[in-house]
């Protein structure tokens, strides 16, 4: 009831806001009309044309394009072709706004041409500014799409002109663009620099609205790095200048923002709030990229209230908004909650269907848009049309009221009569319509959720069935998983002073211990595989057997070369080179150990091993190269993994683990577990055996996650020689 009280406040608030704004627009949109209707020089027109375009382009796009397309009309018949080009980059930009990329990216480039083409024929270097506006907007266009290499090489193209052109706003919308490319895929020292450097190249007294883009992505990588305080502090100062400028889409974005800031940190109902403020936004703008964003923010704080069911179907808005807009980010990050709240539910065959779709997302998506928009227009038309016959009518019933009366001498009574019966009875059929509708309405609403529920209960006795028959599957699963893999006594039979910490988020697992004993050296290796519960079980079993066959049989005892090999073996096991979409594999910290002589070789893909030597940690970091999948080699780029040779003191231990257990949610504050709090336990513990120590583990662990979901699978190992 609390979130409805409040989307209520939310609607009323921006209905006030929305007439204040939408009537200071009007006046200055209907001035430009006037201008126009005045107007005969063709240029001219094309120049009010243009402005009532960037007038409407934010609130009313489909408006706003009809004018653009009547200044284009203008352009071509004129054979204007500097005024074509600055239409059709506006057009790119319009296409963008609405989410309809390749048509955005087309126009982009029609303007291109003919600005390189005027560039070659000038030699004042006049047209630079625009090709490099173009290039940052083919940039921008590629970022939604998800192509982040192709949007990287527009923006350097822009950076050279602006940096040739010394063009100071130019450098700093650039430098943004930038950063949010590494935002995209993490790096956020290079996108904090990024950002930073926009700021300083645009100094004290520069582009509010820029330094507003610059603060809400500055709060956005303090918010991944998990710094909110910080996060708060930029968002908010972006938020202001927001309101200050009545900058939209921007205040969607810094709402949507502080919407994830406050779910991160609990505050549920809060969250949102702000989330329900940007969906009237971005409803209002007809931004459909960002609104994505939001319904799966909404989604996952609706999952971590507990309210499966609402989460699901925002998850599936968004799912269906992104394959209609062709957004691949968001659909992937609504499947993959999809797929976690139906192993909530214990659905388990929605829950590996939106897993894989997860995993495998295509590159091009059914987009529904033109047929939308087609369908709009064709609306918007017949309720026009009809509301000029139905006004043809009433002038008519009007022009004989009075014809009527001036013949019976008295106009003035039976017009006021007339007005009080036509009232009365408009109001009489209003009331009688709307209550008639409200029956309708609720015998229909009755009748369909009688029908649901017997639909319903016929369905649960169904899926009552169909999960016992794979629970009793997913038990058997454990036992084999449980009898092949190996156990804490066997590493107790080489190193007394061990221990392996697991614990499986589902059943079965996808993380697992992995030990194998030859005549000279001890093999050890933790193992952390794609997905969890049964995926990750199929793919620990596919690890095991390749590993066993690897060094048991083919007698290969170099660290880095077991890697690579096991790298190729889940390749050729799993036909990644013929289903190019298949990037399944492992993670994995593997060593080689020769007890007598105390010498411990390490390789690792994406997992470090920690060493407790005379007193101290050492973390040695693995390779950030993947096991399995075609992301390197389809880029030309060779796998070949790093040894690292350590020589043990007597008394020394080295620990290797999972990312289930530093990436676990906990805390009071909902953190991450982290490494340093790995570090700190081991080095709080240095006299305890190895048996005590996994017990502090296990309890640590536990009372770090709380009430809250364990998120993945966790294994660890301790050895001390």
């Amino acid at each position: 009831m609390k979130c409805s009280s409040v989307q209520l406040v939310v609607l009323i608030f921006l209905s006030f806001f929305l007439t204040e704004s939408f009537s200071q627009d009007h006046v200055r949109i209907d001035s430009l009309k006037r201008e126009l209707k005045k107007e005969k020089n063709d240029s001219l027109k094309i120049k009010i044309l243009n402005k009532i375009t960037w007038e409407l382009i934010d609130s009313t796009p489909d408006t706003s394009l009809f004018y653009s397309n009547q200044a284009l009309q203008i352009a071509l018949k004129i054979h204007y072709t500097l005024a074509e080009a600055e239409i059709y980059s506006t057009q790119g930009i319009l296409f963008r706004n609405k989410s309809e990329f390749d048509t955005a990216i087309g126009f982009c480039q029609r303007a291109l041409v003919i600005y390189q083409d005027l560039a070659d024929k000038n030699e004042q270097n006049q047209f630079n500014k625009s090709i490099a506006q173009l290039y940052n907007s083919l940039g921008n266009i590629n970022i939604s799409k998800g192509n982040y290499s192709d949007a990287t090489n527009y923006y350097h193209k822009a950076l050279n002109i602006y940096e040739k052109e010394e063009n100071t706003k130019g450098k700093a919308i650039t430098f943004i663009n930038i950063g949010t490319v590494f935002m995209k895929q993490r790096d956020h020292k290079m996108a904090l620099e990024y950002n930073f450097r926009a700021l300083s190249e645009l100094g004290e007294n520069g582009d509010e609205e820029l330094k507003g883009d610059i603060y809400n992505n500055l709060g956005g990588v303090y918010y991944e790095q998990v710094k909110d305080s910080l996060a708060l502090v930029y968002y908010l100062k972006s938020l202001e200048i927001d309101k200050h400028l009545n900058d939209k889409q921007g205040l969607a974005i810094s709402y949507l923002n502080i919407g994830n800031l406050l779910s991160a940190n609990m505050e549920f109902e809060k969250a949102v709030e702000h989330y329900f403020k940007a969906i009237q936004i971005q409803t209002e703008i007809d931004d459909k990229g960002f609104m994505t964003y939001t319904l799966v923010g909404l989604g996952e704080t609706y999952q971590k209230m507990g309210d499966l069911d609402r989460a699901i179907i925002y998850l599936k808005k968004c799912v269906d908004l992104s394959l209609q807009i062709g957004a691949k980010k968001s659909l992937q990050d609504a499947k993959k909650e999809l797929s976690n709240i139906y192993a909530k539910k214990k659905d388990f065959k929605q829950a590996i269907y939106n897993h894989k779709s997860y995993s495998n997302i295509k590159d091009s998506l059914f987009n529904e848009s033109s047929a939308k928009s087609m369908n709009e227009m064709q609306t918007k038309y017949e309720s026009e049309k009809k509301e000029k016959e139905i006004d043809m009518l009433t002038k008519d019933n009007e022009l004989q009221v009075l014809k009527t009366a001036q013949q019976e001498g008295q106009i003035k009574k039976q017009w006021y009569l007339i007005l009080g019966i036509v009232f009365i009875l408009v109001l009489a059929i209003s009331l009688v319509y709307v209550v008639f509708s409200q029956f309708k309405f609720k015998k229909q609403a009755n009748y369909e959720l009688e029908f649901k529920n017997d639909l319903l209960e016929m369905i649960n006795r169904d899926l009552d069935t169909k999960n016992r028959s794979i629970a009793e599957s997913i038990n058997y699963a454990q036992r084999i998983q449980e009898t092949i893999m190996p156990t804490q006594n066997h590493l107790n039979e080489i190193f007394p002073e061990s221990f392996i910490f697991y614990k499986a988020k589902d059943v079965v697992s996808g993380d697992f211990p992995w030990l194998m004993q030859t005549d000279k050296y001890f093999f050890a290796a933790a193992i952390d595989c794609t997905g969890h519960g049964v995926p990750g079980a199929m793919m620990s079993m596919i690890g095991y057997f390749l590993l066993n066959d690897i060094v048991g049989e083919r007698k290969i005892h170099d660290p880095a070369e077991i890697l690579e090999e096991l790298h190729k073996g889940i390749k050729q096991t799993l036909k990644q080179d013929e289903n190019l979409e298949s990037n399944d594999g492992l993670d994995i910290a593997l060593c080689t150990i020769n007890k007598e002589e105390r010498e411990v070789q390490y390789a690792g893909a994406h997992r470090p091993l920690i060493w407790l030597h005379q007193g101290k940690i050492q973390e040695i970091k693995g390779d950030r190269l993947p096991i399995g999948g075609l992301q390197y080699s389809s880029r030309g780029k060779k796998i070949k993994f790093t040894n690292h040779k350590l020589k043990l003191d007597k008394g020394d231990s080295i620990y290797f683990y999972s990312d289930g257990l530093t990436d676990q949610i906990g805390g009071l504050k909902g953190r991450k577990f982290q490494n340093e709090q790995v570090k700190k336990i081991i080095l709080d513990n240095l006299e305890k055996p190895m048996v005590e120590l996994k017990d502090i583990f296990y309890e640590r662990f536990n009372k770090w996650m709380g009430n809250e979901k364990q998120l993945d699978d966790v294994i660890m190992l301790g050895i001390k020689v």
